[in-house]
């Protein structure tokens, strides 16, 4: 019987064990997990806070007693800590047990996810902490109940930094909020991000910026400008690191900045070893640029690639991916996908603005909604968009994702047929705009 050695579990490794199992139903399946728990809705994880998911248990999306009734061995605090691919071994630590030993495999998957960042002034700190899985969740509000606290230090602003802020704040904690720059939300550009601080003000938050913790001392935290304020909580959401350390030696390609190099197939650079999740570098679905982008779509669907190239369909293979994402903040909601905004410099562009009302402009439910996108001058494709507004923005980003996705150009816009009604949309919707701004730019162009 051939065995598949699973090296990490969640989004990537959990989802590539199912579906591995109900396409393979003879494969031996092990998945060496080095944390406690094995798959669980980690982006869910700030709302468990906020309270909006109630149960912290809901966030638990499978266990090792769920995997075993699927004949799927999993092996928690197991933590691989060597790859040997010539001889298809990998050298795994029990931490339980405090013991090693080796095990050999056919195929190897790997999804070891990304190490949460820290800062040097926070090492050792007892009441800093990151959010990066239910453990560290459970450890927070063991903190808050323990401790009696009522004020937290949020530092950074990115996806879980600005996600905690709105969610510490219904939790109706004092929240102050630090960061090293005045960039803040760097996936948005500059001039349609420029609420966020004032929703913060609104909401309460303490903003702090050009600001970093250099020393912790007690409860009280000591700012670059020597200012002091009480911290009895702080909660880091600074970005993460590929946690690639255990491939050193083995062979197995990785980029400059340490992700696992990967195609269409998921292989990596040696037969028999797949890669998915927040490690890998991947590529984007309508340039084929290579990119990094830790989001869970992306590792579902190289879970459902991978499983079906090791059961021997090969014609199923990865796209690629347009990072598409959204993200609320309070009553804000935030979308973008394709390119980096620096990615996008490198191809000779224009941009399309437009704003407009969610719906008809004379229903009084009617909201702003501002859509960008960035047209390649070559070819007419959409290489970014963003979209920001209080309602509706969901709606716009995945009508864009679906349309670049089927080879849908800038100009396509024009012709996307919305369904009209006053409480919905206009006549002409906010992309349909879009698309007649750029065949008049294109116009421009060939003048």
């Amino acid at each position: 019987m051939k065995h598949c050695i699973i090296v990490g579990g969640v989004a990537g490794g959990a989802t590539a064990a199912a579906q591995l199992r109900r396409i393979n139903p003879g494969i031996r399946i092990t998945i060496y997990e080095k944390g406690r728990d094995i798959s669980f809705g980690n982006c869910g994880l700030p709302y468990n806070i906020g309270g909006e998911v109630s149960d912290r248990n809901k966030l638990i999306a499978a266990t090792p007693e769920s995997m075993a009734e699927r004949d799927i061995t999993v092996k928690t605090y197991h933590e691989v800590l060597r790859v040997d691919s010539g001889a298809k071994k990998v050298t795994v630590k029990d931490s339980s047990g405090d013991r090693e030993f080796e095990d050999e495999y056919d195929y190897l998957i790997l999804s070891p996810g990304g190490a949460p960042k820290t800062l040097p002034a926070l090492l050792n700190v007892p009441q800093a902490f990151v959010l990066h899985n239910l453990g560290d969740l459970d450890d927070i509000k063991a903190h808050i109940d323990g401790h009696g606290v009522d004020k937290v230090v949020l530092i950074g602003a990115g996806y879980i930094g600005l996600e905690l802020i709105e969610n510490f704040v219904r939790r109706g904690m004092d929240v102050t909020f630090i960061h090293r720059s005045e960039e803040v939300y760097r996936p948005l550009e500059d001039d349609m991000g420029d609420f966020f601080i004032e929703e913060m003000e609104r909401q309460g938050v303490d903003v702090r910026l050009n600001a970093e913790i250099v020393e912790v001392t007690g409860n009280a935290a000591t700012l670059d400008n020597g200012e002091e304020i009480d911290a009895p909580l702080i909660v880091a959401g600074i970005g993460i690191l590929p946690r690639t350390e255990f491939l050193k030696g083995s062979g197995i390609k990785l980029n400059d900045s340490g992700f696992i190099c990967t195609g269409d197939t998921g292989r990596t650079s040696v037969d028999c070893v797949y890669a998915l999740g927040d490690a890998i570098e991947t590529f984007y679905q309508h340039t084929g640029g290579k990119t990094t982008v830790a989001l869970a779509w992306g590792a579902h669907r190289m879970a459902y690639v991978i499983a079906n190239q090791i059961s021997g369909n090969e014609d199923v293979v990865f796209e690629g991916l347009l990072g598409t994402n959204i993200m609320r903040f309070f009553d804000y909601d935030i979308a973008t996908l394709g390119l980096e905004q620096h990615e996008v410099l490198e191809y000779d562009h224009f941009i399309v603005d437009h704003r407009q009302r969610n719906k008809a402009g004379y229903m009084d439910s009617s909201v702003p909604i501002h859509v960008r996108i960035y047209v390649s001058k070559t070819d007419g494709k959409i290489l970014r968009a963003a979209v920001v507004g209080t309602e509706g923005v969901d709606k716009r980003i995945d009508i864009l994702a679906a349309h670049i996705r089927l080879g849908g150009t800038a100009a396509d816009l024009a012709n996307i047929e919305v369904a009209y009604s006053p409480p919905y949309s206009s006549p002409k919707s906010v992309l349909n705009m879009i698309g007649y701004k750029t065949i008049e730019k294109l116009k421009q162009f060939d003048e």
